[in-house]
């Protein structure tokens, strides 16, 4: 009876998680540093179909999703000629993580009408369950 509500609510965890990553992504993808020391790597979420308690489902009705991983994107970033930057190297590089802004507000907006579908679902049970209660016989 709850999964019109735990259902979607595994979509709306796996939708922040994906929200977070690509604010983490815009947010650092100016982070540059000098050739050869650590750089930002964008993150991805994978998400996989959520396993039920006992690992079978025979109810032909899913259990929801959860994110399986954080995937990384790239170790090596872009290269800019920029000698007056104080992170420049000896030939005046800089390194900038590998984040494509295109794709991530195009993420961001998958994620957003994801995570607006799934709580409108939660909303929507929740209001049906409600119904039920206040029915009088």
């Amino acid at each position: 009876m709850w999964s019109g509500i735990n259902i979607p609510g595994t979509g709306v965890a796996v939708d922040q998680t994906w929200l977070n990553t690509i604010g983490g992504n815009i947010a650092n993808m100016n982070d540059a540093v000098t050739p050869g020391k650590p750089l930002y790597r964008a993150e991805y979420v994978v998400a996989q179909e959520q396993a039920s308690a006992n690992g079978v489902s025979n109810s032909g009705i899913g259990n929801g999703v959860q994110v399986e991983a954080i995937a990384l994107g790239p170790a090596k970033g872009t290269m800019q000629y920029q000698p007056g930057n104080p992170l420049a190297n000896a030939q005046g590089e800089v390194e900038y993580p590998v984040v494509n802004v295109g794709s991530q507000i195009a993420d961001l907006v998958q994620a957003q009408i994801s995570y607006q579908a799934n709580a409108q679902v939660m909303a929507n049970a929740r209001t049906s369950y409600a119904s039920i209660l206040n029915i009088k016989a």
